[in-house]
């Protein structure tokens, strides 16, 4: 499957936090030529290449759930009383069409507020201030089809744009999902690797880092590289605080991290000829790896991360050789972990 299939079929199927059995269970099955016990369980997906107690074990992990909304209410005229699921950017939300998905499929528009509700040159709504419009009348047109709690998501599915980049509403975190999958895919043809690999595609890192909580208790790594999204340059940014697309993955530099992890991952890309760029985080990271490094044995994290433009929106940005760049660190990665 090519990178753009790979990455557009993870991408256009839903899963918020808490909500991540259908996109689980899809990785799961992709994951499973590469890692035959590979399989989705209490909301995320694990498996592993090689178990050699003699050898020291790393763990690749990206995350399976979306920024999304919850049904939080029905007005008595048929709109939806939504909030969100993660950090959304409110400023687009105004006349988005999403899907909700209770018993029943439905689509509908997040209402536009008219001028005379809005507060002074008021452009942002208010949390309270959203619903959907279903298109129905009255609360009662939604019984049996809708219910408090429902997921709703944006509706827009994968476009590929110019040259390699793509667009879509869940590239966070599917693209790390899919270079995660390429990654395995070229580790399981290796004869022998100096550690065991364990692949973890992690539940609710949007809300609680659930997921990555349960991989440290339960895998226990020795080694362990959260793979995510991280800002992407765009016209009129700050270029000190994006990545560039186009110019490989970002290494991560943090105090959570491990130092040495982060400085052996730079000379296996040089020595690989490996484009990268280096993200200097001075706090957390804000992803898995903040939760990976607190294995109870003991584990040296790190992140590595691909640039994504317009997060949390319906419209984000990658570009595909991006993608296909951070598979190859980490696979050259693994192929020499534990060794200096």
């Amino acid at each position: 499957m090519q990178i753009y299939e790979l990455t557009a079929l993870l991408s256009d199927l839903r899963g918020g936090s808490g909500r991540e059995s259908t996109v689980g269970e899809k990785a799961a099955s992709l994951l499973k030529p590469y890692a035959p016990d590979a399989q989705y369980r209490d909301g995320s997906v694990v498996g592993h290449i090689g178990k050699n107690p003699e050898k020291p074990t790393l763990l690749l992990c990206a995350h399976l759930d979306q920024v999304s909304f919850l049904v939080t209410d029905i007005t008595e005229d048929g709109f939806l009383r939504i909030g969100a699921v993660g950090g959304i950017d409110r400023r687009l939300l105004l006349g988005q069409a999403v899907t909700v998905i209770g018993s029943e499929t439905l689509y509908g528009v997040i209402s536009i507020l008219p001028p005379h509700l809005l507060k002074g040159e008021q452009a942002v709504p208010e949390d309270a201030q959203l619903c959907v419009d279903l298109g129905v009348s009255s609360a009662k047109a939604l019984e049996g089809k809708v219910s408090r709690g429902d997921s709703v998501y944006y509706a827009t599915t994968c476009k590929q744009l110019q040259h390699d980049y793509m667009t879509g509403s869940a590239l966070d975190d599917r693209c790390g999902v899919a270079a995660v999958l390429l990654a395995a895919e070229q580790l399981a043809q290796e004869p022998e690797l100096p550690c065991n690999v364990t692949v973890y595609f992690s539940g609710q890192e949007e809300r609680s880092g659930r997921g990555a909580k349960l991989a440290a208790l339960n895998e226990q790594p020795d080694y362990a590289i959260a793979v995510d999204v991280t800002f992407g340059m765009a016209h009129g940014e700050d270029q000190k605080e994006c990545m560039t697309l186009k110019k490989g993955p970002a290494i991560g530099i943090s105090p959570v991290l491990s130092a040495e992890m982060s400085r052996h991952l730079i000379r296996t890309a040089e020595r690989a000829g490996i484009p990268y760029q280096i993200e200097v985080m001075p706090g957390s990271t804000g992803t898995d790896a903040d939760s990976l490094a607190l294995s109870p044995g003991g584990c040296e994290a790190a992140t590595v991360s691909i640039p994504l433009r317009y997060m949390h929106t319906p419209v984000e940005v990658i570009a595909l050789s991006d993608v296909e760049k951070t598979a190859q660190l980490l696979t050259e990665y693994a192929k020499e972990c534990g060794r200096k």
